[in-house]
């Protein structure tokens, strides 16, 4: 039976909570920035989930930035969005390398617990540090944090070894591409192929993609609002996947 599921997760903000926003905030404190105001609130208004350069021209703007270091010009302002950009990165990598972000140890435990039981899994982020990110937690991490491996795991193996397919970081369309390049991925895997995919997603797009394709929808309420998860078609909706057993989860749907 568990051959015959395939899980599709994504990785920041569902098993992963990458430092953007801390990394962002951390910049914008720095000269010659020296700007406060980026709080939580702001950032999910403004800046996350919204390309790069955009996200970062909202924090500049909206927070005064440009006109208090004289930026009046097209040409100055972009002199100065691609400088705050290119050292937000230059720091987000920093973060991390020394392995400073946060994982959702429900999330953890749920894909150990499909991994032990043979369940072919992928990872799928538009992210290109979700794999990084992923290669920094080791198994010392996860047993201090979660608490067990659920013997998933050997001496040496990250958290990116628990992945059968790597979708991270691609250079696709948009998130149904995403989706179904995943699900070959691992369809490729096995010789009868795969009956049903299960995504985990924290974004209502990310459903909408996911029953757009005919997969299952789990619903992973982290942030915002509940109900956008619920109105775009998913499944089920948690805010902690420890709420699920493997074996009801693998019912869904049926």
């Amino acid at each position: 039976m568990a051959r015959k599921a395939g899980f599709i997760w994504d990785i920041d903000g569902v098993v992963l909570d990458s430092p953007h926003e801390e990394a962002w905030r951390m910049t914008l404190a720095q000269e010659p920035w020296n700007t406060e105001g980026l709080t939580s609130d702001f950032y999910f208004t403004h800046v996350a989930s919204r390309p790069r350069y955009e996200g970062a021209n909202n924090i500049l703007d909206l927070l005064g930035v440009y006109e208090r270091l004289g930026a009046g010009t097209n040409q100055e302002r972009t002199a100065l969005l691609e400088r705050y950009a290119s050292e937000k990165d230059a720091l987000i990598k920093e973060l991390i390398s020394k392995g400073e972000f946060k994982l959702f140890t429900d999330a953890v435990a749920l894909l150990l617990k499909a991994r032990r039981a043979g369940i072919l899994q992928a990872a799928a982020s538009a992210s290109k540090n979700a794999a990084t990110m992923l290669r920094n937690v080791t198994r010392s991490r996860v047993l201090r944090e979660v608490g067990d491996d659920f013997g998933a795991m050997s001496e040496g193996d990250t958290l990116y070894s628990m992945f059968d397919f790597d979708a991270c970081g691609v250079d696709l369309p948009g998130k149904v591409q995403m989706l179904e390049y995943a699900a070959r991925g691992l369809d490729e895997m096995t010789d009868e192929g795969i009956e049903r995919y299960f995504v985990f997603e924290d974004a209502a797009s990310g459903m909408e993609a996911a029953k757009s394709l005919g997969y299952l929808a789990v619903g992973v309420w982290r942030l915002g609002d509940r109900e956008a998860l619920e109105k775009a078609g998913a499944d089920v909706v948690v805010d902690d996947l420890g709420e699920l057993e493997l074996e009801d989860l693998l019912e869904l749907g049926r």
